[in-house]
């Protein structure tokens, strides 16, 4: 069956997003396994880069060209290990009048049902054509009532929805639709199916962080502390907010070289949703850092449903980080609970012939 999937590209084509990438990456080689022909849409408008408040970080010189060259590394994997459709898009008419052609078309995964973007629902898809959701978010746990009534009719029309988060569900439920609880694509590949590059390096931890609103909102110099004392080498990946740590020897690396950071390190911390889910692709220790914000949904929801809830720390103190790092995760019940859910995945495009 041919797959035509609408996700983050236009996201990843422009930011330097390591988890955007790796799960369009999983969803497709996931669809791939399973013996169909599956490519993401090139669609250059859902999210548009305004490069002047990008320009402004030109000031910390180094860095700045050293996250572009990180920019130039993710694109190379996009072209190396996406397959992508033979048109790109940049308006909603062109999609319609030249529909990507497949038997098959998947919205998802990721927070693309944030807004009610028509597009976003698969709504430029003829109706005769398969149209399903896989891992969608809405990125929050509730949504306007005025949001509801745009996006029903759009829902009406799709074959199948399934959802990343189990708010999603009662949110679909509330419109009056069915809707499955389905795992992250990132979660439905082992290890050993990410192409991961061995760096050679050993006894460090590394640091993934995003979206900061300033240094303190991780406990940075506490992980740095910790990780002195214990003759650790410290990693630090933060390419959104790499201007907070211009003193620090910030990291651009690869989509290969970054899972490689994770297959090696003895203890990750990170604030990231994917940041996280990838700690347990490699069933690493790790501590997650919970922010103020209304995206935490995100978090709990997969915590909650393979166990792992104690991961999860607010303004935690020395103590609690060294007490969470020293606990050890059962990464055998963990990934009894992933089976099961990948089963579910499974059984999902079964009923559709995929």
């Amino acid at each position: 069956m041919k797959i035509s999937i609408n996700s983050t590209f236009s996201y990843i084509k422009f930011n330097l997003n390591y988890g955007s990438a790796l799960q369009c990456y999983a969803l497709q080689q996931y669809l791939k396994n399973r013996g169909h022909d599956a490519s993401h849409i090139r669609d250059y408008r859902a999210n548009p880069a305004f490069l002047l408040p990008k320009l402004k970080n030109i000031k910390y010189f180094k860095q700045f060209w050293e996250k572009v060259g990180g920019l130039i590394k993710l694109q190379k994997f996009i072209r190396k290990n996406l397959s992508l459709s033979e048109r790109g898009y940049i308006s909603y008419s062109s999609m319609v009048k030249h529909c990507p052609k497949a038997d098959c078309h998947i919205a998802g995964s990721d927070q693309i049902w944030k807004n009610a973007n028509n597009f976003r629902y698969l709504t430029y898809v003829p109706d005769d054509k398969l149209k399903l959701s896989y891992a969608a978010s809405f990125g929050r746990r509730v949504i306007s009532d005025e949001m509801k009534a745009e996006i029903k009719p759009y829902l009406e029309r799709l074959d199948g929805i399934s959802v990343r988060e189990k708010s999603g569900v009662e949110i679909i439920n509330s419109i009056g639709f069915d809707a499955v609880h389905v795992l992250d694509p990132a979660l439905l590949l082992d290890y050993e199916q990410y192409p991961y590059a061995e760096n050679g390096k050993d006894n460090y931890y590394f640091c993934y962080f995003l979206n900061l609103k300033d240094r303190n909102s991780v406990p940075f110099e506490t992980i740095k502390s910790i990780a002195s004392n214990k003759n650790k080498e410290l990693v630090l990946t933060a390419p959104l907010n790499y201007y907070l740590f211009r003193d620090e020897n910030v990291q651009f690396p690869s989509v290969e070289d970054w899972l490689g950071y994770y297959k090696n390190a003895d203890c990750i911390f990170t604030n990231t949703f994917h940041g996280l889910l990838f700690c347990i692709v490699f069933k690493k220790q790790f501590v997650h850092f919970l922010q103020d914000n209304n995206e935490n949904e995100r978090f709990y929801s997969i915590l909650s449903l393979l166990g792992l809830e104690d991961r999860l720390l607010k303004d935690p103190s020395r103590e609690e980080i060294e007490a969470l790092m020293n606990k050890t995760i059962d990464y055998d019940a963990v990934y009894k609970k992933v089976n099961e859910q990948r089963k579910i995945t499974d059984n999902y495009f079964k009923q559709f012939g995929i």
